[in-house]
């Protein structure tokens, strides 16, 4: 099955939440397009293109330590050339002193083109606290 799409696009979810849970810039630059839509809970809340958003996860990067990052409920559709996964999340990770824990949801949007899949929008939200 090496050329099925869901098998596909799950192997560039694992890669993308990787580069997450190691800060791994190269790594996530291989998954995102260069011109991918980025709405994440780091400031800014919407990012336009990669570029912009990899000069503010350095920042974010530096401030995070110990990251731990997991997806669960992960469901996978395709139509042609353009995949969707959505999944819910739990990191944690030590910032300023402390341990900091965060469950929301994961939403990607991938596009192929050449026959390669890249990330053309990202949304992650946190849960709401109770």
């Amino acid at each position: 099955m090496r050329n099925n799409p869901r098998e596909l696009l799950l192997n560039m979810h694992r890669q993308h939440v990787s580069g997450w849970q190691q800060k791994d810039m190269l790594t996530l630059r291989g998954v995102y397009a260069e011109q991918a839509v980025v709405f994440e809970k780091v400031p800014p809340p919407r990012f336009s293109d990669f570029k912009t958003f990899e000069n503010t996860l350095h920042q974010y990067f530096s401030q995070i330590h110990d990251v731990t990052l997991l997806t669960d409920n992960i469901q996978i559709e395709f139509s042609g050339d353009v995949g969707w996964i959505t999944s819910q999340y739990l990191m944690a990770y030590h910032a300023k002193g402390r341990l900091q824990r965060e469950t929301g949801r994961w939403t990607e949007i991938y596009q192929r083109e050449n026959g390669e899949w890249k990330l053309t929008h990202f949304h992650s939200s946190p849960d709401p606290f109770n």
